[in-house]
């Protein structure tokens, strides 16, 4: 039988979007007449071990989450957006008590698997610090400002990381203290724990755990979504 690792979440709701062009937050847009935030946050909140659910959005969509079927089984509770995703990321730790382990997920990647969620968890319990991520299938150039290719990477090392990534309580605080400290802006949650000198173990994902940045990128969901629903 399973054992199940406690955990809290962190669900990011606050972004704007710009990228998508739509008055609409992106994450609030409806695929298949669901606000695209609730696919992921109910996948969540149907696991038992979450012992915190803390909803980083702005006020007017905390009705949202609130009437979801599922909100009712996890403790949930919401925090304001800040200027940037790690701003948003600290503010919604403010009242975690007792260390858990920390699963930060983006809103606005919609199919994620409780499997997935549930390993990511379980490598974070051995190292602290896990993140999903995909081997990276294209070639990497790297470019000077003039966009004049100086470097290829070898691909066989390069991971695109995702979300869900989870971090131990006291380890986040202490990246955030780092960051503050140095000045550091970072454009995902392991890197606080990566600037520290620490490992973070990357679990193998899905390459279907896709971000929605653009409108193309809703339009590959939607597809995903009827793909999946034709197989069940």
């Amino acid at each position: 039988m399973e054992t199940l690792i406690p955990f809290s979440v962190v669900f990011l709701a606050g972004g704007t979007g710009t990228r998508m062009k739509s008055s609409v937050p992106k994450q609030y847009l409806c695929v298949h007449q669901k606000p695209l935030a609730l696919y992921s946050f109910e996948v969540l909140a149907s696991l038992p071990e979450i012992q915190d659910f803390v909803v980083v959005c702005e006020p007017q969509y905390e009705s949202l989450f609130q009437g979801s079927a599922k909100a009712k089984e996890v403790n949930l509770r919401f925090a304001r957006p800040g200027l940037r995703r790690q701003d948003s990321v600290l503010n919604g730790i403010q009242d975690l008590q007792h260390n858990p382990l920390v699963c930060i997920h983006d809103s606005a990647r919609p199919l994620i698997e409780h499997s997935v969620v549930r390993r990511v968890v379980q490598a974070a319990e051995s190292w602290e610090t896990a993140v999903v991520g995909v081997k990276v299938r294209s070639t990497i150039k790297i470019c000077d400002g003039a966009q004049i290719v100086v470097d290829t990477p070898n691909r066989a090392s390069l991971w695109e990381v995702q979300t869900p990534q989870v971090i131990r309580l006291d380890l986040l605080k202490e990246g955030f203290a780092h960051a503050q400290e140095h000045y550091l802006t970072v454009t995902d949650d392991v890197s606080l724990i990566e600037a520290l000198g620490k490992p973070v173990k990357v679990v193998e994902g899905s390459y279907s755990n896709i971000k929605v940045t653009t409108p193309e990128d809703l339009i590959c969901v939607e597809n995903l979504m009827n793909l999946f629903h034709s197989k069940t």
